[in-house]
This record gives C-alpha cells, structure tokens and sequence, in this order.
C-alpha cells in the first residue's frame, strides 16, 4: 500500500509535531453533507447539499497551512461526491500537509483511485458495518468486495477498514476485520454508540470479536489504537487529557471551527479567524465531556500529549469571541 517514502515521511511529520504542542496534528474537513446512502444511524448527512466551493476549499486549506497542520482528512457526507474531489486532495499534498479521506466506498472507480494515487492521497478510510445491507445500514462487506479487490490490486496509499461493533452480529464484524488484513488493509473496530454517544456495553461474544481484532491489527500504527474504548464499554468512562481544538478539531461546510465532531458550535470560530491564540486556550483546557468521549480522533490526536499539563478551568476562555462572531453568521445549522 503507502510507499516505505510515505510513511517515512508522515511518521517524521507527526514525531516533529509530539515536539510542538500548538501544532494542530489532525483536522477534519467537511467538504459536503450530501451522501449516496441513508444509513438509519446518521444524524450528520443528507440527500440535498451542494458540495462547498473549491474556492472556499482551498482557502481554508491554505489556513489549516498557516496554523502548521499535519493531517487533513477530507470528509462529509460522500466527499467522493465532490466534482473537484481530486483537485482538492492535490492542493492539500501540495501545502506540505497530510491528505487524508473518510468514505463509504460505494463510488470508487479504477480510474478515480488512480487519479487519488496520482493526487497523493496517503490513507483511505471505509466503514464498513455488516456483511450484508440491512434496513440500518447499506455498508456491507458483500457489496463493497468488488471495490476492496480493486483497490488492493490498483491503490499504492494506505486503505484502512473500520468496521462497528454492534452494527450486526459480532461474527460480521470479525470476518469484516480478518478480510481487510488478507487483503493487506488496516482493520479497526469501533464500538456502537447509544443516542447520547456513549459506548454501549459489550456481551460477552462482542468482547471475543473486539479481542480478536485488536490482534490483527498489526500494521496499523500505534498511535491510532483505540483501546480506550474498552475502558469506556467496561466502565462508563476513561481518564485522559483532551486536546480537541487543538490537536484536533474539525471545520464543517460553513468554514466554522468546532472541537470535535461531537461539540458543534463550540467554539464556533470562523477558520479564518481561528489562531495560535485559540490553540493554545483548547489545548491547556479540558473539557467535562472527556470522561465518556468516544471520539477516536480526538483520543488519538491528544495522545501525544497525555504527560503534559492541563490546567486551565473547562471551556474557561474557548468561547472568548463568541459575541464577537456570532453576530456577523448566519445560523450554525440549516
């Protein structure tokens, strides 16, 4: 997959952030929240939205590049969906910063992965829930086969499989799991979540699937496990220091800064305006929400950083020109 090069030189990115704790490691960018599919669980797409303008794009791109960066992952909704969806994997590459993307996979071509791969896409995530569509969710391995061979024939970047636990039978989510790795991908597992966001408890043949995952996923790096969410299903909460704002925050459609992709609003900072100052504030802030967050970015994004202090209140100064903003937006969301 990802040439020896690639990961060389992201490991050296992400090595000289860990010395850099104002350095945003991970950002989220919305780049649509239209999707070709209505998975019942999704609360963040719809069938209807235009794709943001590339001018717009770019130029929040070019911010994320002032504010140093690392990673960009481009997603919706079906960033896929985007007409300038290869253009804009481009401009990121050639900002010096990390692309990224999340997609369903349902939309990939040969032609299309040849043209990422030649863009200089790094990492392609696909979720996939079940091993077969269901009235929940359509993003089933049986389907998507076809496109996972051609990708592992004709794809040169990373490609990494994120399956549900809970989804559908713990057994689905092991042979999702056990088919990426032979297929030379990175498998993960996220755990389901209730309507509150919580991580709901595992039974007993969950946790033997979740187990079995977590083992082979060897060639994924360190730094995104997710075996906090093991703390979380075992006991309701994990202890860590969040950095979301700084390390990770995500920029939805409207070009605003949130924390993470759980906290909408809040901040709710233009990215044009968002700045060393407000990275700073986000990074030596925590947050009341961090005991049950089961958010994996912002976990893994803040890792690097779990033997440095917190000490500001929560939230104490995140909101500091919240008035100032917000009479000049309009409405948050539609």
């Amino acid at each position: 997959m990802a040439t020896k090069w690639d990961e060389v030189r992201v490991l050296g990115k992400v090595v000289s952030c860990a010395f850099d704790p104002y350095r945003p490691l991970m950002v989220h960018l919305f780049v649509t929240r239209r999707c070709n599919l209505a998975c019942g669980y999704c609360y963040e797409a719809d069938r209807t939205s235009d794709p943001v303008p590339i001018a717009d794009l770019k130029r929040h791109i070019d911010h994320l590049h002032r504010l140093r960066a690392v990673l960009v992952t481009i997603t919706g909704g079906e960033p896929l969906l985007h007409p300038q969806i290869v253009d804009l994997v481009a401009y990121v590459r050639s900002r010096g910063q990390v692309p990224v993307m999340n997609t369903n996979g349902y939309l990939l071509t040969e032609e299309r992965v040849r043209a990422l791969d030649n863009a200089g896409l790094y990492a392609l995530q696909i979720s996939v829930d079940t091993l077969r569509p269901n009235s929940i969710t359509r993003k089933s391995l049986v389907p998507l086969l076809p496109k996972l061979r051609m990708l592992s024939e004709h794809a040169s970047f990373r490609v990494r499989i994120n399956t549900v636990l809970g989804a559908g039978p713990p057994d689905d989510a092991l042979r999702i799991a056990e088919a990426a790795v032979a297929l030379g991908f990175d498998a993960k597992c996220s755990l389901a979540r209730d309507r509150r966001g919580a991580v709901m408890p595992l039974s007993a043949s969950a946790r033997r699937a979740c187990d079995a995952i977590r083992q082979l996923r060897g060639r994924a790096p360190s730094y995104l496990s997710e075996d906090f969410q093991l703390s979380l299903a075992d006991s309701g909460e994990v202890a860590w220091k969040c950095r979301s704002g700084a390390r990770y925050f995500a920029v939805c459609e409207k070009g605003l800064v949130h924390l993470c992709e759980s906290s909408h609003g809040d901040p709710g900072i233009p990215l044009a305006k968002y700045t060393e100052a407000d990275i700073r504030r986000a990074f030596h802030t925590a947050k009341s929400c961090s005991k049950t967050c089961a958010v994996a970015y912002a976990h893994q994004a803040s890792r690097i950083d779990a033997w440095r202090s917190q000490s500001a209140k929560e939230r104490q100064i995140l909101k500091r020109s919240w008035s100032d903003v917000t009479r000049e937006l309009p409405p948050l969301w539609p």
